[in-house]
C-alpha cells in the first residue's frame, strides 16, 4: 500500500528526470481536479495530476494481496482556435504519450510498495483524454498487485 506523502514523493523523484512535466499535483476528489485544470496555463505544460490511490484486498489464506489503484493525469492546455489542422491537434497527443511513457517507466523503477521486484506485478492502461477543460493528453492507470507472506 502507498501512502499519500511516498506517492508524492516518488512522483517528484519520477518526474525530475522528464523535463517536459512542468507542474505536478496530487488530487483527492473531481473538483479538485477541475479545479486545477482551470487555473492551468499553457505555459505550465505539461501537467501531471495524480489521484490518491484506493486499495483492495484479494486471494485467500496462503495467497492474499492488497491491490494499489492508481490513476494518473499528463495534460496539455490548448487554445483550440489556434490549430489550423488536425495534425495540430494530433501533436497535442504525441508529446503527451511520449511524457506518458517516460513516467510509466520511472514508475516502474520505484519500489511503490516496499517489495523485490519478484513481489511485485502492474497492470496499467493508457487511454487518451480530449478536451477535458480545455485539456488533452492521457490518463495512466496502475494496478499494482503486491502479495502478503504474513499467513
Amino acid at each position: 500500500m502507498i501512502s499519500p506523502t511516498i506517492l508524492k514523493e516518488n512522483i517528484a523523484e519520477v518526474t525530475s528526470l522528464i523535463p517536459a512535466i512542468k507542474r505536478k499535483s496530487v488530487v483527492v476528489t473531481d473538483d479538485e481536479m477541475v479545479e486545477i485544470l482551470a487555473e492551468h496555463k499553457n505555459a505550465d505544460n505539461i501537467l501531471l495530476l495524480a489521484v490518491l490511490p484506493s486499495y483492495g484486498g484479494f486471494g485467500e489464506e496462503d495467497n492474499a494481496g492488497l491491490i494499489s489503484y492508481m490513476q494518473f493525469f499528463l495534460l496539455e492546455k490548448v487554445d483550440y482556435k489556434k490549430f489550423k489542422n488536425n495534425d495540430e491537434y494530433l501533436e497535442v497527443f504525441d508529446r503527451t504519450l511520449e511524457a506518458a511513457r517516460a513516467f510509466l517507466n520511472g514508475m516502474f523503477g520505484i519500489e511503490l510498495l516496499n517489495c523485490s521486484k519478484e513481489q511485485l506485478q502492474y497492470d496499467f492502461q493508457i487511454r487518451p483524454i480530449s478536451r477535458k477543460a480545455q485539456c488533452n493528453g492521457y490518463e495512466i492507470q496502475i494496478d499494482s498487485k503486491a502479495y502478503t507472506d504474513n499467513y
